[in-house]
């Protein structure tokens, strides 16, 4: 196997080892408030080797996103060491999720251009908040970066959506030991899954890739609902199956008539 197959995946093991690695370490001195931000510097990692660190202004969107992640986990850190909680973790995550939207939008700095970017810049920092609420832990990450992931291999556009995806599934994979993820553990990850289900929709815009945006929190919102109703054990899993996977099967049917 030539070494050359093997370098674009180099983000997504180093997604996982990074994550790993700090959840593990801060398990083990028993900080959970920190442990769990093993997820939010795995990601970082990770999508800075998949894309590298962009030092000048950035010409694409996909450039912009290791900068992104790189503030949305220091942003969580910086919560995490302060220990803020309730109203004031409540304002400075919001701080964190408009000032990545903003950053998405394409950096507006004068009134006009801010005009035109206003209602993309509410959209992305809705999403990111829905990201917020609705992400408990590493599990439920996993399983919305996994129906991304999915997605964007089979009906996404082309370009580097896919493997930040793995990235991203991988980082959340290693933060399990971390266990419960409090405001400042889901911060960079809310952020890094809002920007990677918006890129494909700012980048081409079809209907498919709003569909496959839709996914995985559609997963996060509505299956612990239809879990419930199921009820047993599998009822969880199910429900959550259900509910990620049902824009995806729309977007197939869209393709096959096609």
């Amino acid at each position: 196997m030539s070494i050359e197959l093997l370098l674009p995946w180099r983000g997504v093991a180093a997604a996982l080892v990074a994550s790993l690695a700090w959840a593990g370490l801060f398990r083990l001195l028993r900080r959970g408030d920190l442990a769990g931000l093993g997820a939010g510097i795995g990601l970082a990692v990770g999508w800075v080797l998949a894309l590298g660190l962009v030092t000048g202004t950035p010409r694409q969107l996909p450039e912009r996103l290791p900068a992104l992640v790189i503030g949305g986990a220091l942003a969580g850190f910086v919560l995490a060491v302060a220990g803020r909680r309730g109203a004031v973790a409540v304002v400075l995550a919001t701080l964190a999720l408009v000032g990545a939207a903003w950053w998405l939008a394409g950096g507006p700095l004068t009134l006009p251009d801010l005009r035109r970017a206003m209602v993309v810049l509410l959209a992305l920092a809705a999403l990111g908040a829905a990201g917020l609420l609705a992400l408990r832990g590493p599990v439920g990450a996993a399983a919305a970066m996994a129906l991304l992931a999915a997605g964007l291999w089979l009906f996404g556009p082309p370009g580097p959506w896919v493997l930040l995806a793995l990235a991203g599934l991988a980082a959340a994979l290693g933060a399990l030991p971390a266990g419960g993820w409090g405001v400042a553990a889901v911060l960079p990850v809310a952020i890094g899954l809002a920007a990677l289900a918006a890129g494909p929709v700012l980048a081409r815009g079809g209907t498919a890739d709003w569909l496959v945006a839709a996914a995985p929190f559609a997963a996060l919102w509505l299956g612990p609902a239809l879990g419930g109703r199921i009820g047993g054990r599998a009822g969880e899993p199910i429900g959550w199956a259900m509910a990620g996977l049902l824009p995806l099967m729309f977007v197939w049917l869209l393709h096959r008539t096609h």
